[in-house]
């Protein structure tokens, strides 16, 4: 069920709020008698825009509005579709419109239920759907071009899927922007993460170009060159009802580090004495040494901590010498045995 709240503010008149609910699977907003949300202003089309609601997803369109539509203050192109989440506010000229989502969530946690139970009913969904794989699998939806509405299954026995121009691709997108192999999708013990394989155009996650492998939530958009698709797992609920029991914890979806980054000088601790660290930190040498007892360092001649050639070369020959010893020791057993 989606529930809409509208704010408006016409000329002349207090602003004033309207409320639409509903369970449809196609909503028309619009100024006129025949749309299901009617908001009477003349600014606003006849039938302004339109929200779908499929898979426990809900989309919303422009329908060739005369003054356009927004989510959340960016406009939505006519034709291509956009996901709505809760809290999203679609702005149509003199009208904001606050949306509410409620999905059936197969495991929704009771606040007084315990751990034990929520896993249970979880992992009871879980099995319930492995019967219907193809339909609990994740997959990605396109939202926009020639391929609007177009699914690609995330389905074993894969475990990657490549997304590109070229029909060898698991996820094949007909764009002349979209690269031949454009991005890469893997899936992995928790979860699905996605890597540009030096594209052109690169890719977006959420409006956000990603450098690194980005792990995926449920109902991220992916924008591969002008192609934007939605990942959709329809476990997610499951998932999440996990999130806080033990032993079930999920990593987040931030992009995964190539490299650690060098350690910042402001933030390297002090030693366990107190007072600063003396000596140079970014790759200007080491560090000097911690001791618990730095008196008892003081005591020892400098000479014997640090390696000197000529300490090297007396070592080699003792060793030297050794093997001399041993080499005369065989042969003088082997002559008083023959």
């Amino acid at each position: 069920m989606i529930r809409l709240t509208a704010v408006i503010n016409g000329e002349g008149l207090a602003p004033r709020a309207l409320t639409f609910e509903s369970n449809a699977r196609s909503i028309v907003i619009g100024r006129d008698a025949t749309a299901d949300f009617q908001l009477p202003l003349p600014s606003i089309s006849r039938h302004h825009a339109r929200i779908i609601a499929s898979d426990n997803l809900y989309v919303l369109e422009d329908l060739g509005s005369t003054h356009g539509t927004q989510i959340n203050g960016k406009a939505v192109i006519t034709g291509e579709k956009t996901v709505l989440h809760t809290g999203d506010v679609i702005g149509l000229t003199q009208a904001q419109i606050t949306c509410a989502i409620e999905t059936d969530k197969v495991a929704s946690a009771d606040p007084f239920e315990g751990s034990e139970a929520v896993a249970a009913r979880a992992v009871q969904g879980i099995l319930g759907r492995l019967g219907d794989a193809k339909q609990s699998a994740p997959y990605l939806r396109a939202l926009n071009g020639t391929m609007s509405g177009t699914r690609y299954p995330l389905a074993s026995p894969l475990t990657q899927w490549t997304i590109g121009r070229s029909t060898d691709c698991e996820c094949m997108l007909d764009d002349v922007n979209v690269s031949r192999r454009h991005a890469l999708l893997k899936k992995e013990w928790s979860g699905f993460v996605v890597e540009d394989l030096g594209s052109k155009n690169g890719v977006l996650v959420n409006d956000v170009r990603i450098r690194k492998r980005r792990r995926l939530n449920n109902e991220d958009e992916l924008t591969i060159g002008p192609v934007r698709l939605v990942f959709i797992d329809p476990d997610a609920d499951l998932l999440d009802a996990l999130k806080n029991v033990p032993g079930f914890e999920v990593e987040d979806a931030s992009e995964e580090p190539v490299s650690p980054e060098p350690p910042n000088p402001a933030q390297v601790p002090a030693p366990l004495g107190g007072g600063p660290l003396e000596g140079p930190v970014d790759g200007e040498g080491d560090l000097p040494p911690l001791a618990e007892d730095e008196d008892e360092l003081a005591d020892l001649d400098p000479s014997l901590l640090e390696e000197t050639p000529q300490k090297a070369r007396v070592e080699w020959i003792i060793a030297g010498a050794a093997v001399l010893v041993t080499v005369f020791a065989g042969l003088a057993l082997y002559y008083a045995w023959a």
